[in-house]
Parts: C-alpha cells; structure tokens; sequence
C-alpha cells in the first residue's frame, strides 16, 4: 500500500494525521443497557491507574466481560471506523485481514478527573466509543490531541501553524466514536458534567 495523495487548492496535505469523528445512528438503547453494565462493574472492581487521575478505568478485557451483542457491536463500530479512516490516507494495493485482535476498556469520569496526555504503544490503531456524558455547554471534558510533528513545534513564528498550542479539541457526545493513530498523544481535560462520563477506549493489537 502507499500513501493517498490529499490535495486541496494546489496544495498537498503530505502525511496527512486522520482523526474521525463519527456519530452512530440509533444507538440510544444499546447505550443505556452498556452504561448500566459498565456502571456495575465499576461497583464490582477496583479499577486500574494509568492515564486517569481520578475516575475508574477497567481493565482491557472489557469486551470479554461484556460478551454478546456488546461484544461483537463495538468491535464492529470500531474496526468500520478504522477502515474508513485508513482508505482515506492509503491507497490499498492489497487486502486487509478479515479478522483482527482488539483490546478495550471502559473509563468513567465524574467531577474534577482527568486523563493525562499519553499514547497506546504497540498498536497502530486506537479509539474511543461515548457511552454516557453531560453534553452541557459547562461540562468539559474534551478529548484534546497534540500536533505530533515535534520539530515543527521548536519554531515560534507567526507564519508556523504548528505550534506548541495548535490543539485538536472534540467534545464528547453519546454515540460517537472517534479513531485516530496510536502515536498521536491525546487526553482527556476536566470533567464538571453531572452525570457520569462513560466511554469505551479500544487499541487495534499489533499482533
């Protein structure tokens, strides 16, 4: 496979970073019945420490713990997005393995947690499914990413639109899923909803 030429206005966007936001239709039911399980299991299990400060993370076997259909729905959601952002920046010149490996957990945030910035090491691949979140103008808790370009970032001049602060913010919403290259550092800013900000974090494996 090589790399998809993305041209606009004369101008070649090269090595192009997807990033995909995609809101899937007719999920509100689906929801519900994976926030309550996910929200017992948090009852159930003391949760891990890893990017979050606060909030609870499960462990990456989330998807065995579901089992069906919340299972196999997500894995679906997920690796669809994938593909789609994949053929947007290759062109394939040969076929994609049908089946895969895929790692999730469950994060829930409540008032004041955050997740740091941090990348997936091992996968080149990863995502995020929201379950359950204020969506409140006050609520917070944005998924920011970083430019990862960091020798552009050594520049400050005002022609250099790689700065230090040029950051990629996307507000939760329930029913979205957003995929993206696991080198890209990401984080999670504070979260001040009323409700519980439930979401799904998957890791294509590179195994």
């Amino acid at each position: 496979m090589r790399p998809r030429i993305i041209e606009i206005n004369k101008t070649i966007l090269a090595y192009a970073t997807p990033i995909r936001r995609h809101l899937h239709a007719g999920v509100e039911e689906f929801n519900r019945d994976l926030a309550a399980r996910i929200l017992d299991l948090r009852e159930r299990t003391p949760g891990k420490r890893l990017s979050n400060v606060g909030g609870w993370h499960s462990d990456d076997q989330l998807l065995q713990t579901l089992g069906e259909p919340f299972a196999g729905k997500l894995a679906r959601m997920f690796m669809d997005d994938v593909r789609e952002a994949f053929s947007v920046v290759t062109e394939a010149d040969e076929a994609l393995p049908a089946t895969v490996s895929i790692e999730a957990w469950a994060n829930v945030n409540t008032r004041g947690d955050i997740n740091v910035p941090h990348i997936h090491g091992g996968c080149p691949w990863s995502g995020v499914y929201y379950v359950a979140c204020d969506t409140g103008p006050a609520a917070g808790g944005g998924l920011v990413f970083t430019d990862p370009r960091t020798a552009a970032l050594m520049v400050v001049h005002p022609y250099n639109p790689f700065k230090g602060a040029n950051h990629i913010t996307l507000a939760p919403e329930p029913g979205v899923m957003v995929v993206f290259p696991s080198f890209l550092y990401h984080g999670v800013q504070p979260y001040q909803g009323d409700s519980p900000r439930i979401s799904i974090a998957f890791n294509l494996l590179a195994r």
